[in-house]
């Protein structure tokens, strides 16, 4: 990196010429390093508040003049308060300066090592207190964790003395590291995080999809939870490649077991189509601006006031059966079927799977308590069919079927579907025909037939 400054004997001193070259050079770093920068006055006013900010944030936790904002994390389908990322202001008497400028100055110094522990301080404070008021009702805190504070040796002592001072549950914060800064440097980020891991503390990569991660690697480190980026988030709803990304995102994630956020949601297509592919939890504006911890606090005890009694927020599923009145059932009408079932689901946060067997159905429903029984006072009432009987309903712990829509399987022409070549000849095996309404009777049999089907099957809407 090179910076250039150009004067002459007579106006310039040569340590003034030097200064001017080093603002320059830093100025190509900033930049990403690996070029050139003449020197100009504007790079000398940005040199002047860099100086200023430096010298401020030295003294901005003795001065008392950081605080912190939480933005409420919420389950993707219901929309519930689930968790809070703390986010950090700081108000110097000339004006609150954006993070966008100081943070990555804090990072540059060195200053953001004490004043993370500060905001760490925070999280686990409210942790704290949030629990004693809600019990294991209470919100998560996401921290953020910076590359610097990874570095600092004394970080897991600190965070550890912290939390026995406060009384803080060490499972209910989730420290946030974004993927390029543990890519920098795997080996020595995968000791520091063990130990993290070791005090009880789950782990997030933030703005997960805009590094340089080997999968090997991700798959090495203690990690709890992956937060999509909000460049991928922004485009879901207008670029097949977004949705793309964040599909396969989500798919890795399921697959090894983690958690899902999904940063900078600001509509509700976002929102549908993160939920449409099986999104655990979504962060933005659509639900909620970062807010102080009383409006936080205030707006949680809301939403839990307005919650009516023996309202059940978690998920409810339902399993019925019934029969055709059309025999045999042609294709065009099965089609329409589903299709119908698939947009009603993505706009109404219900999952499914629906198989059909010689004129007979058998549906599972999942979703909101309120929706499914909603759902199914208008499949009771469908003339398409007849006989509708409840199999089994109740509270469920997760989803099964991840996705909003409704998996398919029509098993009227053989195991795999009618379109499948490969079908296998059962009649000279056949012994008993069991219906779909015959199986019906069995609920325990009926819920492990059904949701067999959600385990990486073809026929994922």
């Amino acid at each position: 990196s090179i910076g250039v400054a150009i004067g002459n004997g007579s106006t310039h001193a040569s340590d003034d010429l030097l200064r001017s070259a080093d603002t320059a050079m830093y100025a190509v770093k900033e930049k990403g390093r690996d070029g050139w920068q003449f020197f100009n006055e504007s790079l000398q006013e940005k040199a002047r508040l860099r100086l200023s900010i430096t010298n401020g944030l030295r003294n901005a936790v003795e001065r008392n003049e950081l605080s912190v904002r939480f933005q409420p994390i919420v389950a993707a389908d219901s929309g519930r308060i689930m968790g809070a990322e703390l986010l950090l202001r700081w108000h110097p008497p000339e004006g609150e300066i954006s993070p966008a400028i100081f943070i990555p100055i804090a990072e540059m110094t060195g200053s953001i090592v004490p004043i993370g522990t500060w905001v760490f301080r925070q999280a686990c404070r409210a942790e704290a207190q949030w629990r004693q008021r809600w019990g294991e009702q209470a919100p998560y805190l996401s921290v953020n964790l910076s590359a610097r504070q990874l570095d600092a040796a004394t970080l897991v002592d600190e965070f550890a003395a912290i939390m026995a001072e406060s009384g803080a549950d060490p499972k209910r914060l989730l420290l946030e590291i974004t993927e390029t800064a543990l890519m920098a440097d795997v080996e020595t980020n995968l000791r520091v995080l063990r130990r993290l891991a070791d005090l009880g503390l789950r782990v997030a990569v933030d703005d997960f999809g805009t590094g340089y991660s080997s999968l090997a690697q991700l798959t090495r480190l203690p990690v709890d939870v992956l937060k999509i980026d909000r460049a991928f988030v922004d485009g879901i709803d207008k670029s097949p490649e977004s949705r793309t990304v964040i599909r396969a995102v989500i798919g890795l994630g399921r697959a090894l077991g983690l958690k899902l956020v999904a940063e900078g949601v600001e509509n509700a297509a976002q929102r549908r189509e993160l939920c449409a592919l099986g999104c655990d939890f979504i962060q933005g504006y659509y639900f909620h601006r970062p807010l102080t911890e009383q409006d936080f606090i205030d707006t949680l005890a809301r939403e839990q006031k307005e919650m009516l009694p023996g309202d059940q927020v978690g998920l409810y599923f339902a399993i019925y059966v019934s029969q055709s009145v059309q025999q045999p059932l042609p294709s065009q009408t099965l089609d329409a079927i589903v299709q119908q079932a698939r947009t009603a689901n993505l706009a109404n946060g219900i999952t499914g799977c629906l198989i059909v067997q010689d004129g007979c159905f058998m549906q599972m429903l999942e979703g909101e308590r309120t929706a499914v029984l909603a759902l199914m006072d208008k499949i009771r009432a469908d003339p398409r069919h007849s006989g509708v009987r409840i199999v089994i309903e109740g509270a469920a712990k997760r989803r099964v079927f991840a996705e909003w829509g409704m998996v398919l399987r029509d098993l009227t022409q053989g195991v795999l579907g009618r379109s499948d070549p490969g079908d296998i000849d059962f009649a000279p095996w056949q012994q008993h025909h069991i219906s779909l309404l015959d199986l019906g009777q069995d609920a325990r049999t009926s819920y492990a037939y059904i949701t067999g089907y959600a385990g990486g099957q073809p026929g994922f809407n």
